[in-house]
Protein backbone atom coordinates (compact mmCIF):
# COMPACT_ATOMS: atom_id res chain seq x y z
CA UNK A 1 0.00 0.00 0.00
CA UNK A 2 1.15 3.62 -0.47
CA UNK A 3 2.29 6.32 1.96
CA UNK A 4 -0.65 8.37 1.25
CA UNK A 5 -3.45 5.13 1.53
CA UNK A 6 -1.92 4.19 4.90
CA UNK A 7 -2.19 7.72 5.98
CA UNK A 8 -5.48 7.98 4.64
CA UNK A 9 -6.74 7.06 8.50
CA UNK A 10 -4.82 8.41 11.51
CA UNK A 11 -3.34 11.11 9.44
CA UNK A 12 -2.08 13.87 11.83
CA UNK A 13 -3.13 16.46 9.43
CA UNK A 14 -6.24 17.97 9.54
CA UNK A 15 -8.33 17.88 6.60
CA UNK A 16 -10.09 21.21 7.40
CA UNK A 17 -7.07 23.24 8.03
CA UNK A 18 -6.59 25.00 5.31
CA UNK A 19 -10.69 26.93 5.50
CA UNK A 20 -9.77 26.95 8.81
CA UNK A 21 -7.14 28.86 8.69
CA UNK A 22 -8.72 31.16 6.19
CA UNK A 23 -12.11 31.62 8.80
CA UNK A 24 -9.56 32.58 11.55
CA UNK A 25 -8.05 35.05 9.51
CA UNK A 26 -11.13 36.77 8.57
CA UNK A 27 -12.51 36.56 12.45
CA UNK A 28 -9.47 38.22 13.35
CA UNK A 29 -9.45 40.81 10.60
CA UNK A 30 -13.32 41.68 11.71
CA UNK A 31 -12.20 42.72 14.89
CA UNK A 32 -12.43 46.51 15.88
CA UNK A 33 -10.53 48.00 19.41
CA UNK A 34 -13.45 47.42 20.92
CA UNK A 35 -14.05 43.70 20.51
CA UNK A 36 -10.41 42.32 21.19
CA UNK A 37 -11.23 41.97 24.99
CA UNK A 38 -10.73 38.06 24.45
CA UNK A 39 -7.83 35.76 25.09
CA UNK A 40 -6.22 33.12 22.31
CA UNK A 41 -4.86 29.47 23.43
CA UNK A 42 -2.67 27.55 20.50
CA UNK A 43 -2.16 24.44 21.45
CA UNK A 44 0.30 22.50 20.21
CA UNK A 45 -0.60 19.40 18.97
CA UNK A 46 1.76 18.87 16.35
CA UNK A 47 4.51 18.59 18.91
CA UNK A 48 2.89 15.37 20.85
CA UNK A 49 4.42 12.07 19.74
CA UNK A 50 2.80 10.48 16.73
CA UNK A 51 0.90 8.18 18.74
CA UNK A 52 -1.00 10.68 21.04
CA UNK A 53 -1.89 13.05 17.95
CA UNK A 54 -4.30 10.25 16.19
CA UNK A 55 -7.65 11.53 15.04
CA UNK A 56 -8.81 10.26 18.77
CA UNK A 57 -6.85 12.60 20.67
CA UNK A 58 -6.92 15.09 18.45
CA UNK A 59 -11.08 15.63 19.48
CA UNK A 60 -9.81 14.97 22.69
CA UNK A 61 -8.19 18.01 22.87
CA UNK A 62 -11.44 20.01 21.11
CA UNK A 63 -13.79 17.65 23.48
CA UNK A 64 -12.00 19.56 26.48
CA UNK A 65 -13.68 23.11 25.74
CA UNK A 66 -16.96 21.68 25.11
CA UNK A 67 -18.53 23.67 27.86
CA UNK A 68 -17.40 27.14 26.29
CA UNK A 69 -18.43 26.43 22.63
CA UNK A 70 -21.50 25.34 23.59
CA UNK A 71 -21.71 28.55 25.00
CA UNK A 72 -20.52 30.63 21.89
CA UNK A 73 -18.09 31.75 25.02
CA UNK A 74 -15.05 30.03 22.92
CA UNK A 75 -14.30 29.71 19.11
CA UNK A 76 -11.95 26.72 17.69
CA UNK A 77 -10.06 27.03 14.91
CA UNK A 78 -7.60 23.56 13.20
CA UNK A 79 -4.36 24.77 11.73
CA UNK A 80 -2.91 22.03 8.73
CA UNK A 81 -0.57 20.52 11.15
CA UNK A 82 -3.34 19.68 13.58
CA UNK A 83 -2.70 22.68 16.43
CA UNK A 84 -5.33 24.28 17.56
CA UNK A 85 -6.53 27.78 18.14
CA UNK A 86 -8.92 28.81 21.10
CA UNK A 87 -10.57 32.16 20.85
CA UNK A 88 -12.25 33.20 24.61
CA UNK A 89 -14.11 35.57 25.66
CA UNK A 90 -11.99 37.20 28.35
CA UNK A 91 -14.45 36.16 31.95
CA UNK A 92 -14.04 32.62 30.97
CA UNK A 93 -10.55 32.78 31.48
CA UNK A 94 -10.98 30.26 34.58
CA UNK A 95 -12.33 28.07 32.40
CA UNK A 96 -10.14 27.51 29.73
CA UNK A 97 -7.33 27.29 32.29
CA UNK A 98 -9.13 24.31 33.80
CA UNK A 99 -9.60 22.86 29.82
CA UNK A 100 -5.71 23.07 29.19
CA UNK A 101 -4.96 21.30 33.00
CA UNK A 102 -7.32 18.45 31.67
CA UNK A 103 -5.36 18.19 28.55
CA UNK A 104 -1.97 18.37 30.54
CA UNK A 105 -2.93 15.32 32.62
CA UNK A 106 -4.08 13.35 29.40
CA UNK A 107 -0.79 13.76 27.50
CA UNK A 108 1.02 13.23 31.25
CA UNK A 109 3.00 10.72 30.05
CA UNK A 110 4.27 12.37 26.76
CA UNK A 111 7.96 13.68 26.29
CA UNK A 112 6.49 16.93 25.88
CA UNK A 113 4.72 17.24 29.41
CA UNK A 114 8.34 16.05 31.28
CA UNK A 115 8.98 19.40 32.23
CA UNK A 116 5.32 20.90 33.14
CA UNK A 117 4.47 21.06 36.97
CA UNK A 118 0.66 21.55 36.09
CA UNK A 119 0.84 25.28 35.08
CA UNK A 120 -2.27 25.74 32.46
CA UNK A 121 0.48 28.82 31.40
CA UNK A 122 4.17 27.80 32.01
CA UNK A 123 4.19 24.95 29.84
CA UNK A 124 5.16 23.38 26.12
CA UNK A 125 1.71 22.43 24.83
CA UNK A 126 -0.27 25.93 25.23
CA UNK A 127 0.60 29.17 24.15
CA UNK A 128 -1.48 32.14 25.12
CA UNK A 129 -1.93 35.45 23.89
CA UNK A 130 -4.50 38.84 25.10
CA UNK A 131 -5.47 39.68 21.58
CA UNK A 132 -5.91 43.49 22.72
CA UNK A 133 -2.32 43.37 23.37
CA UNK A 134 -1.29 40.57 20.76
CA UNK A 135 -3.38 41.51 17.72
CA UNK A 136 -0.69 42.85 15.50
CA UNK A 137 1.13 39.63 16.29
CA UNK A 138 -2.20 37.24 16.23
CA UNK A 139 -2.81 39.11 12.70
CA UNK A 140 0.88 38.65 11.13
CA UNK A 141 1.09 34.84 12.25
CA UNK A 142 -2.64 34.27 10.74
CA UNK A 143 -1.82 35.90 7.45
CA UNK A 144 1.74 34.24 7.28
CA UNK A 145 -0.57 30.33 8.21
CA UNK A 146 -3.15 31.39 5.10
CA UNK A 147 -0.66 31.80 2.49
CA UNK A 148 2.19 28.70 3.77
CA UNK A 149 2.68 26.53 1.24
CA UNK A 150 5.53 23.70 0.96
CA UNK A 151 8.43 25.27 -1.18
CA UNK A 152 11.28 22.70 0.19
CA UNK A 153 10.34 19.72 -2.44
CA UNK A 154 10.33 19.32 -6.00
CA UNK A 155 7.40 18.26 -7.93
CA UNK A 156 7.48 15.38 -9.63
CA UNK A 157 6.75 15.08 -13.21
CA UNK A 158 3.57 13.06 -12.59
CA UNK A 159 2.07 15.97 -10.18
CA UNK A 160 3.20 18.73 -13.02
CA UNK A 161 0.96 16.82 -15.30
CA UNK A 162 -1.70 15.84 -13.19
CA UNK A 163 -1.57 20.06 -12.57
CA UNK A 164 -1.95 20.22 -16.03
CA UNK A 165 -4.84 17.96 -16.59
CA UNK A 166 -6.53 19.79 -13.66
CA UNK A 167 -5.84 22.90 -15.35
CA UNK A 168 -7.27 22.08 -18.28
CA UNK A 169 -10.25 19.88 -16.41
CA UNK A 170 -11.53 23.44 -15.05
CA UNK A 171 -11.23 25.35 -18.43
CA UNK A 172 -13.76 23.15 -20.02
CA UNK A 173 -16.25 23.12 -16.99
CA UNK A 174 -15.84 26.28 -17.30
CA UNK A 175 -14.64 30.32 -15.63
CA UNK A 176 -14.53 30.21 -11.63
CA UNK A 177 -17.87 31.84 -9.81
CA UNK A 178 -17.64 35.36 -9.14
CA UNK A 179 -19.84 37.14 -6.41
CA UNK A 180 -21.37 39.57 -9.55
CA UNK A 181 -22.06 35.73 -11.56
CA UNK A 182 -23.22 34.37 -7.97
CA UNK A 183 -25.46 37.66 -7.79
CA UNK A 184 -26.85 36.65 -11.32
CA UNK A 185 -26.78 33.12 -10.90
CA UNK A 186 -29.64 33.64 -7.92
CA UNK A 187 -31.42 36.06 -9.86
CA UNK A 188 -31.84 32.76 -12.34
CA UNK A 189 -32.51 30.52 -10.16
CA UNK A 190 -35.73 32.51 -8.67
CA UNK A 191 -37.15 31.98 -12.27
CA UNK A 192 -36.18 28.39 -13.26
CA UNK A 193 -38.54 25.36 -12.19
CA UNK A 194 -36.16 22.97 -10.31
CA UNK A 195 -38.94 20.17 -10.69
CA UNK A 196 -36.97 19.25 -13.79
CA UNK A 197 -33.48 19.08 -11.92
CA UNK A 198 -34.72 17.62 -9.11
CA UNK A 199 -33.66 13.53 -8.61
CA UNK A 200 -34.22 11.10 -6.21
CA UNK A 201 -31.48 8.69 -4.59
CA UNK A 202 -32.80 5.87 -2.28
CA UNK A 203 -30.19 4.83 0.87
CA UNK A 204 -30.80 1.01 1.22
CA UNK A 205 -30.41 -1.50 3.67
CA UNK A 206 -29.43 -5.12 2.85
CA UNK A 207 -31.84 -8.01 4.58
CA UNK A 208 -30.87 -11.04 5.00
CA UNK A 209 -32.21 -12.32 1.85
CA UNK A 210 -30.16 -10.13 0.14
CA UNK A 211 -33.16 -7.99 -1.15
CA UNK A 212 -32.33 -3.97 -0.29
CA UNK A 213 -34.91 -2.30 2.52
CA UNK A 214 -35.33 1.51 1.52
CA UNK A 215 -34.67 3.25 4.67
CA UNK A 216 -35.72 7.12 3.10
CA UNK A 217 -34.92 8.68 -0.25
CA UNK A 218 -32.44 11.86 -0.68
CA UNK A 219 -33.90 14.79 -2.74
CA UNK A 220 -31.68 16.35 -4.29
CA UNK A 221 -30.71 18.95 -7.68
CA UNK A 222 -28.54 17.87 -10.04
CA UNK A 223 -26.08 20.65 -10.24
CA UNK A 224 -24.31 20.03 -12.75
CA UNK A 225 -27.52 20.29 -15.29
CA UNK A 226 -28.74 23.16 -13.38
CA UNK A 227 -25.84 24.78 -14.54
CA UNK A 228 -26.00 23.63 -17.73
CA UNK A 229 -28.85 25.86 -17.81
CA UNK A 230 -28.39 28.47 -15.98
CA UNK A 231 -24.33 29.26 -16.43
CA UNK A 232 -23.10 26.86 -18.93
CA UNK A 233 -19.59 28.55 -19.09
CA UNK A 234 -19.41 29.08 -15.35
CA UNK A 235 -18.22 26.25 -13.04
CA UNK A 236 -20.30 26.90 -9.63
CA UNK A 237 -18.63 24.82 -7.56
CA UNK A 238 -15.13 25.75 -7.79
CA UNK A 239 -15.11 28.97 -5.42
CA UNK A 240 -16.69 26.88 -1.59
CA UNK A 241 -17.77 29.83 -0.51
CA UNK A 242 -19.59 31.56 -3.06
CA UNK A 243 -21.05 28.07 -3.75
CA UNK A 244 -22.22 27.54 -0.14
CA UNK A 245 -24.04 30.85 -0.99
CA UNK A 246 -25.86 29.73 -4.00
CA UNK A 247 -26.86 26.45 -2.29
CA UNK A 248 -28.23 28.48 0.49
CA UNK A 249 -30.66 30.03 -2.16
CA UNK A 250 -31.33 26.74 -3.59
CA UNK A 251 -32.29 25.13 -0.17
CA UNK A 252 -34.95 27.76 0.26
CA UNK A 253 -36.31 27.02 -3.31
CA UNK A 254 -36.42 23.09 -2.66
CA UNK A 255 -38.13 23.28 0.71
CA UNK A 256 -40.15 25.39 -0.81
CA UNK A 257 -40.95 22.76 -3.47
CA UNK A 258 -41.76 19.57 -0.90
CA UNK A 259 -43.77 22.15 1.46
CA UNK A 260 -45.94 22.70 -1.21
CA UNK A 261 -46.65 19.00 -1.54
CA UNK A 262 -47.10 18.40 -4.91
CA UNK A 263 -45.25 14.64 -4.86
CA UNK A 264 -47.21 12.88 -2.45
CA UNK A 265 -45.03 9.84 -2.26
CA UNK A 266 -42.40 11.94 0.05
CA UNK A 267 -45.42 12.63 3.05
CA UNK A 268 -45.79 8.91 2.98
CA UNK A 269 -42.25 7.63 2.83
CA UNK A 270 -38.85 9.05 4.63
CA UNK A 271 -36.57 11.28 2.71
CA UNK A 272 -33.67 13.49 3.14
CA UNK A 273 -32.60 17.11 1.83
CA UNK A 274 -29.64 19.08 1.59
CA UNK A 275 -28.79 22.10 3.85
CA UNK A 276 -26.90 24.42 5.42
CA UNK A 277 -25.99 25.21 8.75
CA UNK A 278 -27.54 28.75 8.57
CA UNK A 279 -30.55 27.70 6.32
CA UNK A 280 -31.81 25.86 9.37
CA UNK A 281 -31.69 28.83 11.36
CA UNK A 282 -33.89 31.16 8.79
CA UNK A 283 -37.34 32.11 8.33
CA UNK A 284 -37.59 29.60 5.53
CA UNK A 285 -37.00 26.62 7.31
CA UNK A 286 -39.85 27.52 9.64
CA UNK A 287 -42.56 28.35 7.22
CA UNK A 288 -40.79 24.73 5.95
CA UNK A 289 -41.32 23.15 9.62
CA UNK A 290 -44.99 24.34 9.56
CA UNK A 291 -46.07 23.41 6.32
CA UNK A 292 -44.51 19.89 6.69
CA UNK A 293 -44.37 17.42 9.54
CA UNK A 294 -41.02 14.91 10.21
CA UNK A 295 -43.41 13.13 13.01
CA UNK A 296 -45.39 11.17 10.42
CA UNK A 297 -42.59 9.68 8.52
CA UNK A 298 -38.34 10.04 8.84
CA UNK A 299 -37.02 13.21 7.05
CA UNK A 300 -33.08 13.50 7.69
CA UNK A 301 -31.66 16.87 7.29
CA UNK A 302 -27.76 16.17 5.25
CA UNK A 303 -25.21 18.97 6.03
CA UNK A 304 -21.98 18.67 4.70
CA UNK A 305 -19.10 18.15 6.89
CA UNK A 306 -17.16 21.60 6.17
CA UNK A 307 -20.37 23.78 7.00
CA UNK A 308 -20.43 21.93 10.50
CA UNK A 309 -17.40 22.68 11.26
CA UNK A 310 -17.24 26.18 9.87
CA UNK A 311 -19.01 26.98 13.28
CA UNK A 312 -19.94 24.13 15.77
CA UNK A 313 -21.68 26.32 18.17
CA UNK A 314 -24.41 27.59 15.33
CA UNK A 315 -24.15 23.68 14.52
CA UNK A 316 -24.88 22.23 18.19
CA UNK A 317 -27.69 25.15 18.28
CA UNK A 318 -29.43 23.60 14.81
CA UNK A 319 -29.16 20.43 15.77
CA UNK A 320 -30.84 21.00 19.10
CA UNK A 321 -33.63 22.62 16.97
CA UNK A 322 -34.08 20.41 14.36
CA UNK A 323 -33.88 17.33 16.17
CA UNK A 324 -37.11 18.90 19.35
CA UNK A 325 -38.98 18.81 15.94
CA UNK A 326 -38.52 14.70 15.09
CA UNK A 327 -35.95 15.53 11.74
CA UNK A 328 -32.34 13.89 12.30
CA UNK A 329 -29.12 14.74 10.99
CA UNK A 330 -26.74 12.96 8.67
CA UNK A 331 -23.12 14.41 7.52
CA UNK A 332 -22.57 14.57 3.89
CA UNK A 333 -19.48 14.17 2.34
CA UNK A 334 -17.27 12.62 4.19
CA UNK A 335 -13.65 11.30 2.60
CA UNK A 336 -11.19 9.06 4.40
CA UNK A 337 -9.44 12.11 5.68
CA UNK A 338 -12.57 13.79 7.09
CA UNK A 339 -14.42 10.64 8.16
CA UNK A 340 -12.69 10.37 11.31
CA UNK A 341 -13.04 13.81 12.84
CA UNK A 342 -17.57 13.41 11.88
CA UNK A 343 -17.75 11.29 14.84
CA UNK A 344 -21.55 10.68 15.45
CA UNK A 345 -21.84 9.96 18.61
CA UNK A 346 -19.80 13.14 19.85
CA UNK A 347 -21.69 15.65 17.45
CA UNK A 348 -24.98 13.87 18.44
CA UNK A 349 -26.52 12.80 14.75
CA UNK A 350 -28.12 9.97 13.17
CA UNK A 351 -26.19 9.00 10.24
CA UNK A 352 -22.31 9.92 8.52
CA UNK A 353 -22.26 9.50 4.81
CA UNK A 354 -18.60 8.36 3.83
CA UNK A 355 -18.04 8.69 0.01
CA UNK A 356 -16.80 5.52 -1.71
CA UNK A 357 -13.26 5.78 -3.51
CA UNK A 358 -11.20 2.61 -4.60
CA UNK A 359 -8.82 3.34 -1.75
CA UNK A 360 -11.23 1.76 0.91
CA UNK A 361 -11.09 -1.37 -1.23
CA UNK A 362 -7.34 -1.25 -0.45
CA UNK A 363 -7.65 -0.90 3.21
CA UNK A 364 -9.48 -4.51 3.61
CA UNK A 365 -7.33 -6.82 5.49
CA UNK A 366 -4.80 -4.02 6.38
CA UNK A 367 -4.20 -2.36 10.05
CA UNK A 368 -6.03 0.95 8.18
CA UNK A 369 -8.79 -1.08 7.58
CA UNK A 370 -9.27 -2.61 10.80
CA UNK A 371 -8.85 0.65 12.28
CA UNK A 372 -11.64 1.69 10.47
CA UNK A 373 -14.11 -0.43 10.76
CA UNK A 374 -13.48 -0.70 14.55
CA UNK A 375 -14.47 3.22 14.42
CA UNK A 376 -17.62 2.79 12.09
CA UNK A 377 -18.29 -0.06 14.58
CA UNK A 378 -18.01 2.06 18.07
CA UNK A 379 -20.17 4.67 16.87
CA UNK A 380 -23.44 3.03 17.53
CA UNK A 381 -25.69 5.75 17.94
CA UNK A 382 -25.05 6.86 14.37
CA UNK A 383 -25.01 4.52 10.96
CA UNK A 384 -22.65 4.50 8.20
CA UNK A 385 -23.64 5.19 4.64
CA UNK A 386 -21.57 4.16 1.98
CA UNK A 387 -22.51 6.47 -0.77
CA UNK A 388 -21.81 6.55 -4.79
CA UNK A 389 -21.64 2.83 -4.89
CA UNK A 390 -21.54 2.18 -8.92
CA UNK A 391 -20.76 -1.84 -8.20
CA UNK A 392 -21.71 -4.68 -6.35
CA UNK A 393 -17.97 -4.80 -5.20
CA UNK A 394 -18.33 -1.64 -3.12
CA UNK A 395 -21.21 -2.84 -1.43
CA UNK A 396 -19.02 -5.59 -0.77
CA UNK A 397 -16.45 -3.92 0.38
CA UNK A 398 -18.80 -1.37 2.66
CA UNK A 399 -20.25 -4.73 4.30
CA UNK A 400 -16.52 -6.32 4.94
CA UNK A 401 -16.01 -2.95 7.28
CA UNK A 402 -19.38 -3.24 8.80
CA UNK A 403 -21.06 -0.77 6.88
CA UNK A 404 -25.14 -1.55 6.51
CA UNK A 405 -26.32 1.40 4.56
CA UNK A 406 -25.68 1.80 1.04
CA UNK A 407 -26.64 4.71 -1.82
CA UNK A 408 -25.60 4.59 -5.29
CA UNK A 409 -26.36 4.27 -8.72
CA UNK A 410 -26.00 0.18 -8.33
CA UNK A 411 -28.37 0.05 -5.34
CA UNK A 412 -30.70 2.54 -7.77
CA UNK A 413 -30.96 -0.29 -10.09
CA UNK A 414 -31.15 -3.22 -7.09
CA UNK A 415 -33.85 -1.18 -5.52
CA UNK A 416 -35.69 -1.07 -8.50
CA UNK A 417 -35.92 -4.46 -9.57
CA UNK A 418 -36.81 -5.62 -5.99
Amino acid sequence: MSDQKSAAIGSTTNPLGESQEARFLDELKAQDAATRNKGVIRLHLSRLLPENRDAKHLRNAETAFDALTRTRSAWLYRLRNSDLMVVFENHETEAAEQAVLKLLKHWERDPLMQKSKGDARKNRLASWFDMAEDYDKLLTFAMRQSVTTDKSTRKSLTELIAERELYRTNLERGAPLTPLELGRAEDALARVDLSSFTRRQPVCAFVEDGKPEVIFTEVFVSIGDLRETLMPSTDLTINPWLFQHFTQTLDRRVMAQIARREDRTLARDGFSINVNVSTVLSEEFLAFDDNFAPSSQDVVLEMRVEDIFADPASFAYARDFVMERGYRICIDSLSLKTFPFADTNRLGVAYAKLMWTPDLAALIGTTQGQELKQMIRDRKKGRTILARCDSDAAVRVGQQLGITLFQGRYIDGVARGR
